[in-house]
């Protein structure tokens, strides 16, 4: 077992004595991160020695405020090429700590300004990330992407809140892209942007028992955004899960067609028993997001099949209302979506549910047509 030293100065880095310990007991063995202590992070700490290592927080990980230094890094903890690698909290007491506030300051004032992931794990396989708190990340909080494969996030605390004027902008909870067999259950997440967004390349996602506060959705996408792009998100169970002060409870967001962007496919997507509190929307298709031409968006072939919202139930905000769902498919897109157990209501007034251009029966009675 290893216990790497902390010079408990926040001026000091503290990755080089940490990175000695992964080095010294990463094969196999248990790296500590002591209660009581907290460790400086002023430079990249990588996960690339560790095999099937147990990483241990009990302490705290506090990024530091150089944010000239973490200006175009791509992250702060890098789990990149690693097989086996258990990062978790035995007492509970393990705080991963973003500092976000500097970093949120300085891109509302400059928004060229590169913010650093988290926590990123890439090309990975057999990671478990259970039993731990993280604070203020910088940017998103979690990422896997990569083609990695069996990755498990379980009993985490997220937490982006912004006690300056500035809001804790793009501080996505888990970033799913190009991976498959990705689980992220007992969670609860406070943030300003996606709680959950399945990026393209997901397959085979899981997310159960969270709870999402203040973000903008448990969502796929957005995809379709590159030009001649093909982005895919298959296979992937939602729910349950409780959606509070959201922007929409639960959605898919799709760039518009034409030679600008790219074409989705969203395949055999369930969002089941999903409850909603005081969220604008408890259902969102955008076939048309960020568009600049309208045609276009009339042009879009995505194609939609298998997706399932069962089971939403609760209370929208009065954003909408009495709007409770908005489900806009392109008129040339294959659109298979339906609605069963759909029971939401406005906080006045006979809830509305808006759609076009859906395939067969959603399952639900629209009232008018859709538009975003």
């Amino acid at each position: 077992m290893c216990t790497p030293s902390s010079a408990q100065n926040s001026g000091v880095d503290d990755v080089p004595a940490i990175d000695a310990a992964i080095k010294t007991c990463g094969n196999g063995g248990i790296i500590v991160i002591p209660i009581g202590v907290t460790y400086s992070i002023r430079s990249v700490l990588s996960f690339t020695g560790c095999v099937n290592c147990d990483f241990q927080i009990e302490g705290t990980m506090k990024l530091s405020d150089n944010t000239t230094f973490w200006n175009g890094k791509k992250t702060v903890y890098d789990i990149a090429s690693v097989t086996g690698l258990h990062m978790h909290s035995v007492t509970g007491t393990g705080l991963i700590d973003g500092n976000g506030v500097p970093y949120w300051t300085l891109f509302a004032e400059d928004s060229s300004f590169a913010r650093p992931t988290l926590v990123t794990i890439t090309s990975s396989t057999s990671i478990t990330i259970s039993n731990l708190h993280f604070r203020n990340a910088p940017n998103v909080f979690h990422s896997v992407s990569g083609g990695s494969t069996n990755i498990i996030y379980d009993g985490l605390q997220l937490d982006a809140t912004s006690t300056a004027t500035v809001t804790a902008k793009n501080t996505d909870g888990f970033d799913v892209g190009s991976s498959s067999h990705v689980t992220i259950k007992n969670t609860n997440v406070v943030n300003q942007d996606d709680c959950v967004a399945l990026k393209p390349g997901s397959d085979f996602a899981l997310v159960q028992n969270i709870t999402c506060n203040g973000s903008h959705s448990l969502s796929v996408g957005s995809l379709g955004k590159g030009v001649g792009s093909s982005d895919k998100v298959t296979n992937a169970f939602l729910g349950p899960a409780t959606m509070i002060n959201s922007a929409k409870a639960v959605g898919i967001k799709l760039y518009e067609g034409g030679s600008s962007h790219g074409v989705a496919t969203v395949s055999n997507i369930t969002w089941s028993d999903i409850t909603v509190k005081n969220c604008d929307y408890a259902v969102q298709i955008q076939s048309c997001y960020s568009a600049s031409n309208t045609s276009n968006c009339l042009a879009n072939t995505d194609s939609l099949t298998g997706v399932v919202f069962k089971n939403i139930v609760g209370t929208t905000s009065s954003h909408y209302s009495p709007v409770v769902a908005n489900i806009n498919c392109s008129p040339s897109a294959t659109c298979n979506v339906t609605l069963p157990g759909f029971n939401v209501k406005p906080p006045s007034g006979t809830a509305q549910i808006l759609c076009s251009n859906i395939d067969g029966s959603p399952s639900v009675t629209c009232t008018g047509p859709a538009s975003g």
